[in-house]
C-alpha cells in the first residue's frame, strides 16, 4: 500500500462511519469480512452470555437472567438470518449496536455489591468478549469508539458504585485495556487494508497481463504481417493465419521446424548473418530476402526480426514479422524501367545514358583509357513509318536494337534517345589512339552491316542503312551534354557527305561548318514547313515570246518578315528529312495558286510548273503517294507538273531511286534533268528514266557562244 492510500484510508476512518472507500474492491472486501466478522460476534456474543448464566445464577433471580439471555438469543438469530439474506454496511453497524446495548446492559444486570469475585469475573467475560469480538478489529475508530464506550462505561460504572474503594484500580485497568485494544484494532484494521489492496493489485496486474496477453494474441492472430516465433534452437514455436497466407503452410505442418525450408536452397549469408547477430548480441534485423511457398512459387519477403530475453536479459528466442513485397519489388522494378529504360526497345533511355557517359567520362579521366561515343542514325526509316504506318516503324526499331545489342559487348552500354536516333558507349580501348580508334571502326563497320542486312516485317523486306558519328576521348576536358552534341555534329556531317557510313567528329571544325550547324539548328527551332515559299521565275517560248511555264524556286520567310534566298540554306536542307516535308508543303502552295490563277483566267493547261527535286524526296517512299493526293485535293492535272534532277545527281540513283521518279512519269508527270554540260551526262541512265526535256547548262551555253565566235561550232559537232 503506498503512502497515498494510507492516508486515504485513514482520511476515511477519521470522516466516514461506515465502509465507503475510493477504492471498490477494497471497499468489497471490507463489507465481507466485516459480515463474517459479525456472523462469527453473533455467536460469540451467545456464548458469552451463556457462560454469564453459569457463573451468576446462585446471586441474581432466575428469570431477570433467562430473560436477557432469550432476549440475546432471539436478537442474535434474527441478525445472523438477516446478515445472510442481505448484508450492508448499515446492517452490520445495527448489528454491532445492539450487541453492544446487550452487554452494556449486562455490566449493569449482573455486577452485584458484595460479590466482588463474582463482579471480577464479569467484568473479565465482558472485556474478554469485547476485546475478542470479531466485528471490531476492522471496523472504523469512530464506529469502535462508540461500541467500546457503550460496554465499558456502564461497566465502570457499575463497578464503580458497588465497589467505591476499588474505583481507581477499576477505571485505571479499564483505561489500560481500552487503550491497548484500541491500538491493537488499529493494526489489524490497517493490516488487513494493506493485505487487501496487495492483493487487489496483485490481481489487477495478473489481470492486466492475462487482458494485454489476450490482446497481442489477438492483434498477431489478425495482423497482415506473418508472425513467426522460434526457440533458442531456431525451431518455429509460433505461426499467425498471415504467415499461411504467405508461405501456404499450416501451423501444425512447420512447429517443431527450423525456418531453413522458407529459403529455396539455403539462408543468404546476410540472413545466417542475421540469426548469428540476433542469438549472440540479442541485435534487431530488418532486410529482404527471397523465399518459396509451399507451392514452390518464389516470393521476395521484408523481414523484421527482433529477439526475445528472459528475466536475466538472456536471448531465449526471437521474432519475425514478415510482409510478402514481392508486388511492390515489382512495381519499383516497373518505376526504374520506367524512368531509366526504353519502353520500345527496352534499352537504357536517355536519363539513363548520361548516367552512364559521366560514369564513362570519370572512368577515362582517372585511367586515361580512351572510351568513345557512337551516334547512330537510322537512314530512310522515315519511309517506313510513313509508307506502312508506325506499328511497323516500332517494329524495325525494335529489331534494329536487337541487331545492334548482339554486336556491342554486353558490358558496353546501349542507349535509344528517342525517334530512330541510338548511341553506344565504348569504354577501356585502352591508352593508344590509334590503336582505340581502329577498335572503335570495327564496332561501327559491325553496326553499319548490322543495319544494311534487309529487315523483314511481316512478311514484306525493308531496306535501310545507318549514319553513325563518332567522338573518343580520355580526358575531362568535356561533360556529358558537350560529347553528345560533337557526337551529332559529326552525324550531321556524315549524313551531309553520304550516308551508311561513319566520321570521326574533329574538335577544330571549320568556321564554315560551324555556321553551317548553327543555321540548321536555327531552321528546326525557328520554322515550319509553311514558313518556306515559292517563288516564280516565268519560261518563255522562244518562238511567241510567251510564257509557257513557270519555274519555281524556295525561299525561307523568317519569323520577322525577312526573305532568304535558297542557296543560302538548301544544302542544310537537304542534309536532313526536312526537306521532304518543305517540298510537299511547296507543291500544295502552287497547286492552291494554280487554282486561283485559273479561276482568273490567268492559266492555261499548256502552261507547266518546273520544280527540282534533291535525292531526298525520292528516298521517302511514301513521296510519290503524297503529291499524288496533294493534286487530287485541288483537281490540278499532274500533266501541269515537270520535275527536273540536277545531272550532277544521276551517278547516285539506285533502283530504288529510279524506280520513284518512273512513278512520277507513271502518274502523268514529265521529267527533265537540269543542268546538262556541267558534268558527264550518263547517258545510260537517261536511257533507263522517262525523260521529257533536258536543260542545258549557263557554261555549256557560254562556251557554245566562244566556239560560235572562233569559227569552231558546226553543224555535225
Amino acid at each position: 500500500m503506498t503512502k497515498a492510500d494510507t492516508n486515504t484510508v485513514q482520511s476515511m476512518d477519521a470522516n466516514a462511519a461506515d465502509f465507503a472507500s475510493p477504492y471498490p474492491s477494497l471497499t468489497i472486501a471490507l463489507l465481507q469480512q466485516n459480515t463474517a466478522n459479525s456472523k462469527a460476534g453473533l455467536a460469540l456474543s451467545v456464548v458469552a452470555g451463556i457462560m454469564l448464566l453459569l457463573i451468576s445464577r446462585q446471586q441474581l433471580p432466575p428469570d431477570l437472567i433467562w430473560s436477557w439471555l432469550g432476549a440475546l438469543c432471539v436478537a442474535s438469530l434474527v441478525l445472523w438470518l438477516w446478515l445472510n439474506q442481505r448484508p450492508s454496511p448499515l446492517l452490520i453497524n445495527v448489528t454491532a449496536t445492539i450487541c453492544a446495548l446487550f452487554w452494556g446492559l449486562a455490566s449493569i444486570l449482573f455486577v452485584t455489591s458484595g460479590q466482588l469475585e463474582n463482579a471480577l469475573l464479569v467484568a473479565a467475560i465482558i472485556i474478554a468478549l469485547t476485546t475478542a469480538w470479531p466485528p471490531l478489529h476492522i471496523q472504523t475508530a469512530l464506529f469502535r469508539h462508540l461500541f467500546s464506550f457503550t460496554i465499558y462505561i456502564p461497566l465502570a460504572a457499575s463497578l464503580c458504585i458497588h465497589f467505591p474503594p476499588q474505583s481507581p484500580i477499576f477505571i485505571a485497568l479499564l483505561s489500560i485495556i481500552y487503550i491497548a485494544f484500541d491500538k491493537a484494532c488499529r493494526s489489524y484494521r490497517q493490516n488487513f487494508i494493506d493485505r487487501a489492496l496487495s492483493n487487489q493489485r496483485a490481481e489487477e496486474n495478473s489481470q492486466q497481463v492475462v487482458t494485454t496477453s489476450k490482446k497481442i494474441t489477438s492483434l498477431i492472430e489478425q495482423t497482415p504481417l506473418g508472425f513467426i516465433e522460434w526457440n533458442e534452437h531456431r525451431e518455429i514455436i509460433g505461426w499467425n493465419p498471415a504467415a499461411t497466407t504467405i508461405f501456404g503452410f499450416n501451423k501444425s505442418e512447420v512447429l517443431g521446424r527450423t525456418t531453413d525450408f522458407l529459403f529455396e536452397d539455403k539462408k543468404t549469408f546476410l540472413m545466417q548473418q542475421a540469426e548469428h547477430d540476433l542469438f549472440l548480441f540479442g541485435k534487431d534485423f530488418s532486410g529482404t530476402a527471397e523465399n518459396i511457398t509451399k507451392d514452390g512459387t518464389k516470393i521476395t519477403c521484408e523481414w523484421n526480426e527482433t529477439p526475445l530475453f528472459d528475466d536475466a536479459m538472456n536471448v531465449i528466442g526471437a521474432a519475425s514479422f514478415v510482409e510478402d513485397v514481392t508486388d511492390r519489388v515489382k512495381m519499383q522494378s516497373r518505376i526504374k524501367q520506367q524512368a531509366y529504360f526504353d519502353p520500345l526497345t527496352g534499352l537504357p533511355n536517355r536519363h539513363r545514358l548520361m548516367e552512364e557517359l559521366n560514369r564513362v567520362i570519370s572512368l577515362a579521366q582517372r585511367t586515361q583509357n580512351f572510351c568513345s561515343l557512337l551516334f547512330i542514325d537510322l537512314d530512310h526509316f522515315k519511309e517506313i513509318n510513313d509508307s506502312r504506318g508506325h506499328h511497323y516503324g516500332d517494329l524495325a526499331l525494335t529489331l534494329f536494337a536487337q541487331r545492334l545489342r548482339k554486336v556491342i559487348r554486353t558490358q558496353e552500354t546501349v542507349a535509344r534517345l528517342g525517334g530512330d536516333e541510338f548511341v553506344v558507349l565504348l569504354e577501356r580501348l585502352g591508352t593508344e589512339g590509334e590503336t582505340a580508334r581502329l577498335q572503335i571502326a570495327q564496332v561501327a563497320e559491325k553496326i553499319i552491316d548490322a543495319a544494311s542486312e534487309p529487315f523483314v516485317i511481316k512478311g514484306e523486306k525493308f531496306q535501310i542503312s545507318c549514319s553513325i558519328g563518332i567522338v573518343f576521348f580520355n580526358d575531362g576536358a568535356a561533360d556529358g551534354k558537350t560529347i553528345l552534341e560533337q557526337a551529332d555534329h559529326a552525324l550531321y556531317t556524315i549524313k551531309r557527305e553520304g550516308k551508311s557510313n561513319y566520321y570521326f567528329h574533329d574538335r577544330k571544325l571549320s568556321l564554315a561548318m560551324q555556321k553551317q550547324m548553327e543555321l540548321l539548328e536555327r531552321l528546326r527551332d525557328e520554322s515550319r514547313a509553311e514558313s518556306f515559299v515559292p517563288f516564280y521565275q516565268p519560261i518563255l517560248n522562244s518562238q511567241t515570246n510567251l510564257i509557257n511555264g513557270l519555274q519555281v524556286f524556295l525561299r525561307w520567310q523568317k519569323p520577322d518578315g525577312d526573305v532568304v534566298e535558297t542557296h543560302e540554306f538548301i544544302q542544310v536542307l537537304e542534309s536532313g528529312s526536312m526537306i521532304v516535308d518543305i517540298s510537299l508543303s511547296l507543291i500544295e502552295q502552287v497547286c492552291k495558286q494554280i487554282n486561283l490563277w485559273q479561276g482568273q483566267g490567268l492559266w492555261q493547261d499548256s502552261q507547266r510548273i518546273y520544280f527540282t527535286l534533291s535525292l531526298r524526296e525520292l528516298e521517302h517512299t511514301s513521296f510519290v503517294t503524297q503529291v499524288q493526293e496533294i493534286m487530287r485535293r485541288y483537281g490540278t492535272k499532274p500533266s501541269l507538273f515537270m520535275f527536273g534532277l540536277h545531272t550532277e545527281s544521276l551517278g547516285k540513283l539506285n533502283a530504288s531511286l529510279q524506280l520513284q521518279l518512273n512513278r512520277l512519269s507513271d502518274i502523268g508527270c514529265g521529267l527533265i534533268i537540269d543542268n546538262v554540260g556541267y558534268q558527264s551526262l550518263p547517258l545510260q541512265k537517261l536511257r533507263e528514266l522517262q525523260i521529257e526535256t533536258i536543260r542545258i547548262s549557263h557554261r555549256l551555253m557560254a562556251e557554245t557562244k566562244e566556239l560560235r565566235a572562233r569559227g569552231i561550232w558546226s553543224k555535225g559537232l
